[in-house]
């Protein structure tokens, strides 16, 4: 599997608007936050310009997370030109996605948003290409057929079962259909199979009760369980909760670190070196319980090698939490909960 690992917003933006400048039949893009802010980095000037060209232009936006475009003359000037733009609207669901597909063929997968204030950030973005597209494009389209769109040209691109019994081993995905629960699936049984070392980078930490329990397990058995965290987020109340959870986990051996500087949005897990995940996902309830979410995972030794780089560098500027720094109360949970399902905290 080809790739490229982004570790910055701005970086993975250019890499992003240089695949739509130089694709030639269609762009799919899927994205959890998007605004018209960024100078410099004009995603709905390039994709009008690439809908004007003839190519197939489908956008599929968060209703939350896209509501600043709506009825925005930019999305009309879409429109007019072509594209087709949808958006994605149910009552606690969201699309947490940052998906980019050019011409079917290469794909982007990550934890990149696209808005001003997140330019600088930290993150992890995967470019891949290969085999590992196809599902990337079922996946896109079966998302795109729940919110509405009716292209037969698009639908009709669901790959047969036969290529994704090949392909589902490289892609996970949460929150669609039957095949919903994937990427629960997949945190579980690779905690389970660990037997030295699982890393885990996150920007929030709330995670489900099962989650805990099997990196517990994992504890049991001799693995050394590591979670890397920003130490200061965008949100005051996550940088309390991160520190609550972080006090829990240390309590049962887990070693946290906080990372200094930029903020860190950045979402993965390494299993002993061997196998990684890079992802949408955040180690939080909803990521694993109400949001769709989307990853690529991989034991391919020059990726997992090119990960384990990358969080070694981020480890290396941070501090290890020391147990004791923040007592854990349960109504921390409370009322995160609550925030985060009335959208008082948006954890992108």
């Amino acid at each position: 599997m080809r790739h490229r690992i982004f570790t910055t917003s701005e970086r993975a933006w250019a890499g992003m608007l240089f695949g739509i400048s130089r694709a030639e039949k269609s762009i799919y893009l899927e994205m959890y936050i998007f605004e018209d802010d960024i100078v410099g980095h004009d995603f709905l000037v390039e994709l009008r310009k690439a809908a004007e060209r003839g190519l197939k232009v489908v956008v599929i936006l968060d209703i939350l997370g896209g509501l600043g475009l709506v009825g925005s003359k930019t999305i009309k000037d879409l429109y007019q030109a072509g594209a087709e733009v949808l958006f994605y609207s149910f009552l606690l669901r969201r699309t947490h996605r940052k998906v980019l597909i050019i011409d079917e063929k290469m794909a982007f997968v990550g934890g990149v948003n696209i808005k001003k204030s997140f330019a600088s950030w930290k993150d992890l973005q995967i470019r891949v290409s290969g085999r590992v597209v196809r599902h990337v494009v079922y996946s896109f389209v079966r998302i795109y057929v729940e919110c509405g769109g009716k292209d037969a040209a698009i639908i009709q691109e669901i790959p047969k079962k036969s290529v994704l019994r090949i392909t589902k081993s490289w892609f996970v995905e949460r929150g669609i259909g039957k095949r919903g629960e994937l990427m629960n699936e997949y945190y579980k049984k690779r905690i389970d199979a660990a037997s030295k070392s699982i890393v885990i980078v996150t920007p929030y930490l709330l995670p489900p009760r099962w989650l805990l329990a099997h990196i517990h397990q994992a504890l049991i058995r001799g693995v050394v369980v590591e979670i890397l965290m920003p130490h200061a987020t965008d949100h005051r109340f996550a940088n309390r909760l991160n520190r609550s959870y972080a006090s829990f986990l240390t309590s049962l051996g887990v070693r946290c670190y906080f990372a200094s500087g930029t903020m860190n949005h950045a979402k993965a897990m390494l299993i002993d070196d061997k196998e990684g995940i890079i992802g949408s996902q955040n180690m939080d309830i909803l990521s694993f319980g109400l949001n769709t979410e989307a990853g690529v995972f991989f034991d391919d030794v020059k990726i997992v090698k090119n990960l384990e780089e990358i969080i070694y560098e981020w480890k290396a500027g941070s501090e290890i939490f020391v147990y004791g720094d923040k007592k854990f109360h349960w109504y921390d949970i409370a009322l995160a909960f609550t925030l985060r399902v009335s959208g008082l905290l948006p954890l992108w």
